[in-house]
């Protein structure tokens, strides 16, 4: 009887010898990181979700302050005269009788905007929002009505403004006489101021002097209804993002605010001096209407409008968003370079080791969010960092007690961290410098696996 507990069974030292084998391979190796790297695209996904997430929160959160303060996005146009009529016509023996409202614009605008910006809190955002004086002088030429054929049912002065419910009149002045009973309706321009004026005030050229107080948050957009407009904008919010495109511009940014002015004519004005009030709405009004005049509905942005945005165009999920891309290659990195440093250095990581480094650099992102949020992006990105960089670099020493190596991994990591930073930070060269980058740690990674044969060969 021969005793087999000596000999192991042939197949299974086949089997283990394969085994052995695979995990040794060099080849094997790097399709277990890509796997690796392809699962970690599901955090990475679930990450990016989350910060979308959360971007809707800071969306959700600016329009219930803005609703609670009493104001939202402010657009204003105007002021101008609104003349109410119904035109009939006879066609044979049947007799038509249409509205036919018309407005009048002024010869010349003077609009002169200054606001002074707060910050009002919902849970852990902070929304800014704006008190905002309003001075402004417009000139109308003399106006008669001789037309038989229209008959007036109402003359008054409008300025349209979206949001009235935090708006405050100090003083409206026709020819240095205050008009008095001011009062409100809803048009397609949202809100509007209306004060009503009779066909004797129109029959030779006025001046009309306006001041207001309102409230508003995010942004404030002029239409510039003038032949002629001076639009003036300041404030104490130190980096606007400008809203129009037309030129004509004088500006002053500093740290303790800006200060802009435009000058337009009324042939980028986008419409006649005197306009209908349905083609006026088919202007600047938001969608198709069937009785554009009477709808409540808001007046949408157009190219000739003019004004600022208080949101800086790169928000922190902005940032985080963009950072998430470039990490996706960020994490490819990483791990084919500690795979290189491992085949060069002859020190072996175990493939959960690999998982676990590449979870620590998906973590950044998650961290970066969870931090940003209450210091913001600069401080944020620099303690993840630190903290990630801090950790991985102390697993690897865990794992390897190599000096050399663990080195090595801190200043790539510390390397890769800065580099990412300093992408985020570009605007206009940021594709380009990305990838400069990555053409770079391509070059590392050619030169790193140009041997790679001859190591096969050994192990």
């Amino acid at each position: 009887m021969t005793d087999t507990s000596d000999h192991p069974n042939s197949d299974d030292s086949w089997l283990r010898r394969n085994i052995n084998h695979f995990g040794a391979s060099i080849t094997f190796r790097f399709v277990l990181v890509i796997a690796i790297v392809l699962a970690l695209m599901i955090p990475l996904f679930l990450v990016s979700n989350l910060v979308q997430e959360r971007s809707q929160y800071l969306e959700n959160a600016t329009q219930e302050i803005g609703i609670g303060w009493g104001g939202r996005e402010q657009r204003i146009i105007g002021p101008f005269v609104l003349v109410r009529a119904e035109q009939e016509t006879t066609t044979g023996t049947s007799r038509v009788v249409r509205n036919d409202d018309r407005a009048y614009m002024p010869t010349q605008l003077n609009l002169d905007h200054a606001t002074s910006h707060t910050m009002k809190s919902r849970g852990i955002y902070k929304v800014p929002v704006f008190q905002a004086t309003l001075n402004s002088s417009a000139s109308f030429p003399a106006m008669t009505f001789d037309d038989s054929s229209r008959r007036i049912e109402r003359i008054s002065l409008v300025l349209g403004i979206t949001d009235g419910r935090g708006l405050r009149v100090d003083s409206i002045l026709w020819n240095g006489i205050e008009l008095t009973n001011p009062y409100s309706d809803q048009t397609f321009l949202g809100n509007t101021l209306q004060v009503d004026l009779t066909e004797e005030m129109l029959l030779e050229a006025s001046e009309v002097e306006l001041q207001l107080n309102f409230r508003g948050s995010r942004s404030f957009v002029v239409l510039p209804v003038g032949d002629t407009s001076q639009i003036t904008m300041r404030s104490d919010w130190p980096h606007p993002k400008f809203i129009g495109t037309l030129p004509d511009v004088t500006e002053e940014i500093t740290t303790e605010g800006f200060s802009q002015s435009w000058t337009v004519n009324k042939l980028a004005r986008g419409f006649d001096s005197e306009v209908s009030m349905e083609d006026l709405a088919g202007r600047i009004g938001s969608g198709a209407l069937f009785n554009p005049y009477y709808q409540n509905t808001t007046w949408s942005r157009s190219g000739f409008e003019l004004g600022y945005d208080v949101m800086n165009l790169n928000t922190d999920y902005r940032d985080i968003r963009r950072a998430i891309i470039y990490g996706i290659f960020f994490v490819v990195l990483t791990l084919v370079s500690i795979l290189c440093l491992e085949l060069v250095s002859r020190v072996e990581f175990h493939i959960v080791q690999y998982g676990v480094v590449g979870i620590g650099l998906v973590l950044f992102f998650l961290t970066l969010l969870a931090i940003t949020e209450h210091i913001g992006f600069v401080g944020g990105y620099i303690l993840a960092a630190l903290i990630l960089t801090a950790m991985n670099t102390t697993y690897v020493w865990f794992i390897t007690r190599t000096r050399n190596i663990t080195a090595t991994i801190g200043i790539f990591l510390v390397m890769l961290y800065s580099a990412l930073y300093f992408i985020l930070q570009l605007d206009n060269y940021a594709l380009l410098a990305g990838v400069a980058l990555l053409l770079v740690l391509l070059g590392g990674l050619m030169f790193a696996t140009k041997n790679l044969q001859r190591l096969e060969q050994v192990a």
